[in-house]
């Protein structure tokens, strides 16, 4: 699976991770919730090592499903190489692999540019795991009946193929949703077409899992079962497929947007003072010339800083005729200096780079400063979420 990344300035909060390796130069990391997988399966299956496994003691079944839950992890690994694989074999740069409490995700740099491209990737990881899962069952066959290694190769065949017909299932944010918006993508000539009804699809299968764990709970209520284990299992899929489709739907949609975003006409009017002006007259002067961004010059004219919003409305009325622009502002450095023939994905990398409120938008042919640009204004444009700190 490819996930979406959060577009908001400053970017989203990031659990930390443990680097496990690298393949061709893409690091391969779990974070700490896969731990909590991993004792999910030991204890759920130590028992059952115990019994399936001839000769095995009741410690050795838990050695046995610790290994297991290794396998499955280092199985969902070999998945997430396979999109990587055919990734780098396309020309796209992969940031990282990264295993998570339920699955695994590999990260591109972008996008894949054609349809074909996005069902070669999606297809990748269902196939590798297909591969595996036969592989594991033909060596299965080799070691003796009931042996630890026997078992473990056949749970391994079984889990990977469950690995697979899970994410061909035809619902983002899984495989099968991606190949659903390639298809679709093909037939319709529009990405953003592919990933609406593959967004939908995927809400679909999160309320029919919904539906299907509450009927499970009827139907085994009073069995020797553990429908709690059962229930907060497949609702916790439920809210990560519901959650992924509507991740990759906002971000299809930002990425519509971000195409025809035209910077011109984001550029705020500006009013060039000195940093000695009080606010009282800044505030006075732009109401009057019905601007609205001030930029702060030297005295030869030279842009040196930028007023910021937030703090100029953070000054009262009574100590604003005391309150210089120097003190509310924030000096120019070369990450608040904008071209203004920078495209909508240029400006975003801007912004991610150089968290702030204003940039100061210059001329590409001759650097003559046009005006700021404010970062609120950008994300109302694109229909994001912006809060001033």
């Amino acid at each position: 699976m490819q996930p979406t990344p959060q577009s908001r300035p400053g970017g989203p909060l990031r659990p930390r991770l443990i680097k496990l390796g690298s393949f061709f130069g893409v690091g391969i990391y779990i974070t700490p919730s896969w731990l909590l997988v991993v004792a999910l399966i030991t204890l759920s299956y130590g028992d059952f090592m115990r019994e399936v496994v001839r000769g095995a003691s009741r410690q050795n079944g838990y050695l046995l499903a610790l290994l297991f839950a290794v396998v499955i992890g280092l199985s969902v690994v070999l998945h997430e190489l396979g999109h990587t694989a055919v990734s780098l074999l396309l020309g796209l740069r992969v940031k990282r692999i990264v295993v998570f409490l339920l699955g695994g995700v590999s990260e591109l740099d972008g996008e894949s540019g054609r349809p074909r491209d996005e069902f070669a990737i999606a297809a990748a990881g269902p196939a590798a795991s297909l591969l595996l899962g036969a592989g594991c069952w033909a060596l299965s066959l080799l070691p003796p009946t009931g042996s630890a290694a026997a078992v473990l190769l056949l749970l391994a065949a079984w889990s990977n193929v469950v690995i697979a017909v899970f994410n061909v299932l035809p619902g983002l944010p899984l495989d099968g949703g991606r190949l659903l918006q390639a298809l679709i993508w093909r037939l319709s000539r529009s990405r953003l077409t592919g990933v609406r009804i593959a967004a939908q699809a995927g809400r679909v299968l999160a309320m029919l899992l919904t539906l299907a764990v509450v009927l499970a709970n009827a139907l085994l209520r009073g069995a020797h079962t553990d429908t709690l284990t059962i229930t907060v299992l497949g609702l916790t899929v439920a809210g990560f497929l519901w959650l992924g489709a509507s991740q990759a739907l906002r971000a299809a949609q930002l990425a519509d947007r971000t195409g025809s975003f035209e910077l011109s006409r984001l550029i705020r009017p500006s009013v060039y003072l000195a940093p000695t002006v009080p606010v009282s007259e800044a505030v006075r002067y732009t109401a009057e010339t019905r601007t609205s961004g001030i930029v702060v010059i030297d005295g030869d004219g030279r842009s040196r800083a930028l007023v910021d919003e937030a703090e100029l409305a953070r000054v009262g009325a009574r100590q604003r005729p005391w309150t210089t622009l120097a003190e509310v502002s924030r000096p120019l450095e070369d990450g608040l200096i904008l071209r203004d023939d920078l495209n909508g994905e240029q400006v975003l990398a801007a912004v991610r780079a150089t968290p702030a409120s204003e940039y100061l938008v210059v001329s590409a042919v001759d650097g003559v400063s046009r005006g700021v640009l404010a970062v609120s204004d950008v994300a109302r444009a694109l229909g994001l979420r912006y809060r001033a700190n």
